[in-house]
């Protein structure tokens, strides 16, 4: 039997499509915030990259932005910043 290390980042096939997605409540800042801090680890996201939907009362606001993700750290970097920014309410 073959126990080599395997690491997160072998379980991904990297450079690969990834989707980012963050829930906030609606408000005029949550679209460019999400952005902003995404574009922060990656290259600039092209507009039809993005794609954001109100809920049904409209009160709260979902973005997903499609990147090219290069790492497992990269990943996380974008997650942990998400979360740790106030407007948002969830990342997926």
């Amino acid at each position: 039997m073959n126990n080599t290390n395997v690491t997160s980042d072998d379980l991904w096939n990297f450079p690969c499509d990834y989707s980012v997605k963050a829930f906030g409540k609606t408000c005029d800042e949550l679209h460019i915030t999400v952005c902003t801090i995404v574009e922060k680890h990656t290259d600039k996201i092209h507009p039809d990259s993005i794609f954001t939907k109100q809920s049904s009362k409209g009160g709260y606001t979902s973005i997903t932005l499609k990147i090219i993700a290069t790492s497992r750290k990269q990943i996380d970097s974008i997650n942990q910043d998400l979360q740790d920014c106030q407007l948002i309410a969830y990342v997926l």
